[in-house]
């Protein structure tokens, strides 16, 4: 028995065949094979199955080994129910039946299809089974799909193991509820980053407190693991991790549905979806952080950079601060060489074109922050202690500059659709002189290449001024958002990334006057929720904080507050 060859009796079933019922289980495969065998006069049988694999998928470890014995001249007879547990894949099923198992010597017999390859005619009809196969592959994968987005549109969860920081609800396995134990630590990583902390900074604070990784902490859990978990060093945080819980919107209570396909039902490369392709529902589950706190940390990581590890505190104003004159972000100047003292800002423009095209708009990072402190205070203040009529002076400010604001946007949108309509002629025009002979094919190239660059642009610039558009619609001042705001910081000591940009949506730098002018250097603070205040300050001339008085020009509010 040794030195014998084996009759493979091999059985496979996916997810889709086992919907299908109990005629296709491995079980019945098994019986039916072994009978066949038994009745027919097979010896030295060995059974291997594949459960829950795809008939367009042949990287199945049961196969892969009848493989390795084919190859090792182990096996002389192959048996299977039906054409279809080999494959569904019509070019490799033929390529296996027709050239492959010839060539090794090894007989083949699909017992329902009558096929066997000793008998030469039993083999006719094979290249139309495997192609009725494969449509059978396509067209469940097809139905698969379908279900997989009615589902997802629902909100209903596709994927297995709960996201890190919730866990299964008992009554219902698709329905998730925060878990009491990796929940706070989700948050404190919200938190850290809208603190100004980057996902390699938070990364090292939960390493250097031995909390699990969220692979480990499933892992003793409900004892799963996948490929790439290091058990030997469970508390060692990665940044991808910390990005990945930054990126998931899961934690705001939403359901992200189809965010991952394979690239066709032959190919299960699995490649992920743009946000755009994804179906969100919200609201479907308890969330772990605020709308507010998300957007705060989005807005930190796309403009935190990289810094020195001798500089590790966060730049503040990155994002923020932009130069009044030409409108380009301010640039901030440090060094390992420069006491903090003298860190500074100065437009972009300026370093990097010269004072022909603008002038440094020069101010030091310290008096910023004092300025900025200062400011939120005083707003605040006068928020929280005279509610009505802050919401009154502001309203009435806000309606007429936002106005004034919308009405320019679409004045602008107009022209570009304009200028599209008028460029999609032109060109159609264009198009009727070259065929027409009127032009050359040099001179059509030419023009039709301006055209298409200048209406390319104009297609890309269009989206995002209505988006702004739509913003400012939907922007009308809130008021009452930031007055509850306000309401939450009643002692501001210092600024944070997440103070500053829970309240400041821009701040712009204006020119430096010369030295002995009696003029003060503008700053406008543009606050998230109810625009600019209008107030113009002076860097080093900070009212004490205990008083908190108006800073000119808002003479006015402070008449509508007294």
């Amino acid at each position: 028995m040794a030195s014998q060859k084996y009759t493979i009796l091999y059985g496979r079933l996916s997810q889709e065949d086992d919907r299908a019922g109990d005629s296709n289980s491995i079980v019945n495969q098994r019986l039916l094979l072994e009978r066949y065998a038994q009745t027919n006069g097979f010896e030295n049988t060995l059974f291997l199955a594949d459960d829950g694999y795809s008939g367009t998928n042949f990287e199945r470890p049961s196969w892969k080994k009848i493989i390795e014995m084919i190859e090792a001249d182990e096996v002389e007879t192959l048996i299977v129910k039906d054409m279809s547990r080999l494959g569904r894949e019509y070019l490799q099923v033929g390529q296996l039946t027709e050239l492959y198992l010839p060539a090794k010597g090894v007989r083949f017999i699909a017992i329902n299809d009558g096929v066997d390859s000793l008998v030469e005619s039993s083999t006719d009809f094979n290249p139309i089974r495997n192609w009725a196969n494969e449509l059978h592959a396509k067209d469940t994968s097809k139905k698969v799909r379908a279900v997989k987005k009615l589902q997802a549109e629902r909100g209903e969860r596709l994927g297995g193991r709960p996201p890190y920081g919730y866990r299964k609800k008992s009554s219902d396995r698709k329905e998730i509820v925060p878990d009491e134990e990796t929940a706070p630590i989700v948050q404190r990583i919200f938190q850290l980053c809208a603190g100004g902390k980057g996902p390699g900074q938070i990364a090292r604070i939960l390493t250097d407190e031995q909390i699990l990784t969220p692979a480990n902490y499933a892992y003793q859990k409900m004892g799963k693991s996948h490929n790439h978990m290091d058990t030997t060093r469970p508390y060692r945080w990665s940044c991808s991790s910390v990005t990945g819980i930054l990126n998931n919107k899961v934690y705001l209570g939403h359901t992200a549905g189809l965010r991952s396909t394979s690239l066709s039902y032959k190919n299960k490369k699995l490649v992920r979806k743009p946000e755009s392709e994804q179906v969100i529902v919200e609201n479907t589950h308890p969330a772990l952080v605020s709308q507010e706190l998300w957007e705060i940390v989005q807005d930190v990581r796309q403009h935190k950079k990289r810094i020195p590890k001798q500089m590790e505190e966060p730049n503040l104003f990155s994002g923020l601060a932009f130069c009044a004159d030409c409108g380009k972000p301010m640039v901030l100047h440090r060094a390992s060489t420069m006491k903090k003292t003298k860190y500074n800002f100065t437009c972009y423009t300026y370093g990097k074109w010269g004072k022909s095209e603008c002038s440094s708009h020069h101010i030091k990072e310290d008096e910023l922050c004092k300025i900025v402190l200062d400011d939120i205070r005083r707003i605040t203040h006068f928020a929280r202690m005279k509610e009505r009529q802050f919401a009154a002076y502001i309203n009435q400010k806000n309606s007429k500059e936002l106005r004034r604001e919308m009405n320019a946007l679409q004045k602008e949108l107009d022209a570009m659709h304009k200028r599209d309509g008028e460029l999609s002629a032109l060109f159609k025009r264009l198009y009727e002189d070259h065929v027409l002979q009127r032009i050359t094919a040099e001179q059509f190239r030419m023009l039709s290449a301006d055209y298409n660059t200048e209406q390319k642009a104009l297609q890309e610039a269009i989206p995002e001024k209505e988006a702004r558009l739509e913003k400012q619609k939907a922007s009308t001042a809130s008021v009452e958002a930031f007055i509850e705001k306000a309401k939450r910081f009643t002692t501001i000591d210092k600024l944070t990334p997440e103070l500053v940009r829970l309240f400041i949506q821009r701040i712009e730098i204006g020119a430096r006057p010369p030295k002995g002018s009696h003029f003060a250097q503008g700053i406008k603070m543009i606050y998230r929720d109810i625009g600019c205040t209008d107030s113009e300050m002076e860097p080093g001339e900070c009212p004490p904080q205990h008083l908190l008085p108006p800073i000119p020009p808002v003479e006015e509010l402070a008449k509508m507050l007294a």
